[in-house]
C-alpha cells in the first residue's frame, strides 16, 4: 500500500473441461458491425485532461515533516515541499482536478502535545478539503517515539513491549521508535484521546491505523502484562487439572513457561510447532493483536459510526504470518472496514525469471469473507484491474469509492477513468459466485512454517489460473459450507476432531470433499492419528470423498536469485531448510495442474459456473449484482511482456444466476468508448458467447 509504506513518504493453455450444455435454443442478440476503434478513446482523452489539470500538484503525505527529518530523509527543499503541499491553492487545484480524497498526517507517535502544531496544520487542510467536497483520511502511527513521548508522558515508558531479555522492541533499525504492548489498557486510553481530536476537531472520514503487527520471535512481547494475560488465556482454555494435563502433561497451567530462545536464529529455523505451549502462544498473540485493533475500531465507531477504519494488517501470503506477525485475519471480521496490503513482491505480474503468475487474489478473497474493502495501488493497470474484478466495495459514509480513494485518487489512466465512470453502475452491490471453497484451517497453517503452505498455495494457484469460481475459507467460516458443491483441503495435515465431524456431515448431505496430500494425518495439536478417518476415498451418504494426486511442484524447491528480495513484510530470513519460505516467484502451476483442475471441475454438479477457453495467463472473477439482475464476468490479461500480447477472442459459458432468459449481453472495456453488444447463445441454464480481443481488462455483463 503506497500511502502507508514507510518507504514512500511523499509521494496456454486454455482451460479444459468446459461443461456439457444443452443444445442452444436462442440467438438473443447480434453483435454490432465491426467498427475500427477510434484513434483515441474517451477514457484516454479524460485521463489526459485530468493529468493536465493535476500538473504541478504536490500530493498530500501521511508523514509529518519532523518524522522525515528525524529518520534522515533530507533534501534541500523538503521544507518547501511541505509548504507547497499545505498551500490552500494546492488543495483547491486537487479539487479542480476532480480529486475527492486525501490522506494527511495526523498522529505519528511523537506525542499528542508535541504534534499539536502539525495537527493544527492538518486541521486547516482537512477543513478546506471538506469545504471542497473531499473526504479526509487521517494517518495514525503504531509506534511510540521515545525521545518526545516519554518527555511528554513519562508513564509511557511502562507501555512498551519487552522481549524475553527485557529489552524494548523497536521498529526495525529505527531505534527511536518502540512498539507499545497490545495488552496495555493505558495505551488504548491514550489513543482514545488522540482519536477524539481527529473526530471532533478534524472531522475525520477515515482513520488509517499503521503498524498493526507484532514482531517475530524472539522479539515478541514478554512483559508482565502479556505473561499474566497468557496465564489467564490458558486458564480459560484449560480450566481443570485434567484439561491441562491432557494438553501439556502438566496439570497446573501456572507452571508453564514460554520458550526461552537461545539465539535470534533459533525460532527462524523451526519448520513446525510441536511444543504445545508455543502452539498456544501463537493463538494468544493473534488474539491479543486482534483485540487491540478491535479496541481501536470500537473507539472510533463510538465517537462516530460513520468514520471508516483502515487497518494495515496486509494480506494472505505463502508463509506463516500467524507465527511471525500474529495476524490471523478472521479475528478481524466485523471490526475492520478496509485492509491495507502494503506489500512489494505481491503486485500483479508474471515473474520474468520463473514465469509464475503472481497476484493478490487470495487477499481479496480473504477480505470479502471478513466483509472488508481493500487498499492497494492503482498506478499499475494490472493491480487496478485485479482490484476492479475481485475487490469488495463496502458501503460506508467514510469510505471514498474505490476509484476515488486511496491508491487511486491521483491516478489518471484510461483504465481508471473507465472505472470511475462505471463504478456505481457495475462495481457496487455485488457478490461473488463460488462453486467450490478451499480451506486454510488454523492448526495446519498456524503450526506449519513452510511445508503446508506449498500445497495450499499451489492448489489455490490452480483455481486462480483455471478461473474456477471459488472462496477462500478459514475455520470460523465453515458455517458457509452448504453454499458450495465442493470443499478442497490441500495439505491441511492437522484437522481438529470436531472439524472432522463438520466435514463428514458436509459429505453426507451431498457435498464433495477433495483431499490433496496428507490431509487429516494429525489432529488439532499435531498428534499423529493411528488411522485417518477421511480416508480412503469413498462415497458416504449422499456425497463423496475424492483423493487428488499429490501436488507435483514445477519449480526447484530451493532459494533462487528471484527470492533474495523480501516481498513479505515481517517475514524472517530462512535459516534452515525446513523453515524455508515459499516465495511468489515459486508460484508456478504444478506439473499435474490439468489433472487437479479436472478433478475439481468434475466434482461440481452441472459444471462450473464459468468455463472458458481463455489462456492460463488470464484471470477471471464471476460476480452477481442483485439490484440489476446481472451476472458480471471480469477478465484480466496478465501477459504484459514486451511486445504487449493481447488475448485473441475466446469462448465463455456462464451458468445462469437468475431464472429466465438472457435479455442482453454487453462487453465493457477501456478500449471502447461504449459497451459493445455481443452475440450469445442461450439455454434454460447457460449462456455462451465469444469475447472480443482482450488487451488488459474486459467485463461481460449478462442481464436477465
Amino acid at each position: 500500500m503506497p500511502h502507508l509504506s514507510r518507504r514512500r513518504a511523499l509521494q496456454s493453455f486454455a482451460a479444459a473441461g468446459a461443461a456439457a450444455l444443452c443444445p442452444p435454443t436462442l440467438v438473443a442478440q447480434q453483435s454490432a458491425p465491426a467498427v475500427a476503434p477510434p484513434t483515441e478513446t474517451r477514457w484516454q482523452r479524460s485521463a489526459a485532461d485530468r493529468r493536465q489539470r493535476a500538473r504541478g500538484i504536490t500530493w498530500l503525505s501521511h508523514e509529518p515533516l519532523e518524522f522525515l527529518l528525524r529518520r534522515g530523509d533530507r533534501s534541500t527543499d523538503v521544507a518547501q515541499t511541505y509548504a507547497r503541499m499545505l498551500d490552500p491553492d494546492n488543495i483547491r487545484q486537487m479539487a479542480a482536478a476532480g480529486v475527492k480524497w486525501g490522506r494527511i498526517f495526523f498522529y505519528k507517535g511523537f506525542g499528542l502535545e508535541h504534534e499539536r502544531p502539525h495537527i493544527a496544520q492538518a486541521q486547516k487542510v482537512a477543513d478546506l478539503m471538506h469545504s471542497l467536497g473531499m473526504k479526509v483520511s487521517l494517518y495514525v502511527g503504531g509506534t511510540m517515539f521515545i525521545e518526545t513521548l516519554y518527555q511528554e508522558l513519562p508513564e509511557a515508558r511502562n507501555w512498551e513491549q519487552r522481549d524475553a531479555s527485557n529489552r524494548p522492541v523497536p521498529y526495525g533499525s529505527q531505534l527511536f521508535r518502540h512498539y507499545a504492548c497490545p495488552n496495555e489498557p493505558a495505551y488504548r486510553e491514550y489513543l482514545r484521546k488522540v482519536l477524539t481530536v481527529g473526530v471532533n476537531d478534524l472531522h475525520a472520514d477515515e482513520f488509517a491505523f499503521d503498524n498493526i503487527m507484532l514482531q517475530p520471535e524472539p522479539h515478541s512481547c514478554r512483559c508482565p502484562r502479556c505473561l499474566t494475560a497468557f496465564a489467564a488465556f490458558l486458564r480459560r482454555r484449560y480450566p481443570t487439572p485434567e484439561d491441562a494435563f491432557d494438553r501439556f502433561g502438566i496439570d497446573n497451567v501456572a507452571d508453564l513457561q514460554v520458550n526461552a530462545w537461545q539465539s535470534d536464529d533459533e525460532p527462524a529455523a523451526i519448520a513446525a510447532l510441536d511444543d504445545p505451549v508455543l502452539q498456544e502462544w501463537v493463538r494468544f498473540r493473534c488474539e491479543s493483536l486482534a483485540n487491540y485493533a478491535g479496541a481501536l475500531y470500537d473507539i472510533t465507531k463510538t465517537l462516530n459510526p460513520d468514520v471508516a477504519v483502515l487497518l494495515n494488517i496486509k494480506g494472505i501470503y505463502s508463509f506463516n504470518r500467524y507465527w511471525t506477525n500474529a495476524v490471523y485475519h478472521p479475528l478481524y471480521a466485523g471490526r475492520v472496514d478496509l485492509v491495507a496490503f502494503d506489500t512489494g513482491g505481491y503486485n500483479e505480474h508474471i515473474d520474468p525469471a520463473t514465469g509464475a503468475l503472481i497476484s493478490q487474489v487470495r487477499s481479496y478473497k480473504m477480505a470479502r469473507r471478513i466483509n472488508s474493502a481493500c487498499e492497494d495501488s492503482f498506478s499499475d493497470d494490472l493491480r487496478a484491474a485485479t482490484h476492479m474484478a475481485f475487490g469488495l466495495q463496502k458501503p460506508l459514509p467514510g469510505l471514498a469509492p474505490a476509484p476515488e480513494g486511496s491508491g487511486a485518487f491521483n491516478v489518471f489512466t484510461p483504465l481508471m477513468e473507465f472505472f470511475r465512470h462505471y463504478n456505481d453502475r457495475y462495481f457496487t452491490q455485488t457478490n461473488n459466485v463460488a462453486d467450490v471453497a478451499i480451506l486454510r484451517n488454523w492448526p495446519t497453517m498456524a503450526y506449519s512454517n513452510s511445508a503446508a503452505y506449498v500445497p495450499a498455495t499451489l492448489m489455490e494457484q490452480v483455481l486462480i489460473q483455471y478461473k474456477v469460481p471459488f472462496d477462500l475459507l478459514f475455520d470460523e467460516q465453515l458455517n458457509r459450507l452448504p453454499q458450495y458443491s465442493t470443499l478442497i483441503l490441500a495439505g491441511q495435515e492437522c484437522v481438529a476432531d470436531d472439524q472432522l465431524q463438520t466435514l463428514l456431515a458436509f459429505v453426507r448431505t451431498g457435498g464433495t470433499l477433495i483431499l490433496v496430500g496428507n490431509v487429516g494425518q494429525y489432529d488439532q495439536y499435531r498428534a499423529r492419528r493411528p488411522q485417518n478417518p477421511l480416508l480412503p476415498a469413498r462415497t458416504e451418504g449422499q456425497g463423496r470423498i475424492l483423493y487428488a494426486p499429490t501436488i507435483q511442484r514445477a519449480d526447484q524447491p530451493r532459494r533462487s536469485a528471484a527470492q533474495t528480495s523480501d516481498p513479505e513484510p515481517g517475514a524472517p530470513a530462512p535459516r534452515a531448510s525446513g523453515a524455508e519460505r515459499f516465495n511468489p516467484p515459486q508460484w508456478l502451476l504444478p506439473k499435474n495442474h490439468k489433472e487437479l483442475f479436472q478433478r475439481v471441475a468434475d466434482s461440481v454438479p452441472g459444471g462450473l459456473s464459468l468455463t472458458t477457453t481463455a489462456p492460463l495467463t488470464t484471470l477471471a472473477e464471476l460476480l452477481v449484482r442483485g439490484p440489476s439482475r446481472e451476472t458480471l464476468a471480469h477478465f484480466i490479461n496478465f501477459d504484459r511482456s514486451p511486445p504487449r500480447s493481447p488475448v485473441s477472442p475466446f469462448s465463455v459459458t456462464l451458468k445462469k444466476s437468475f431464472p429466465g432468459p438472457a435479455k442482453s449481453l454487453l462487453w465493457l472495456s477501456p478500449e471502447s468508448d461504449n459497451p459493445l453488444p455481443l452475440q450469445f447463445q442461450d439455454t434454460p441454464t447457460h449462456t455462451t458467447f465469444t469475447t472480443p480481443t482482450l488487451q488488459i481488462y474486459g467485463m461481460a455483463a449478462l442481464a436477465q
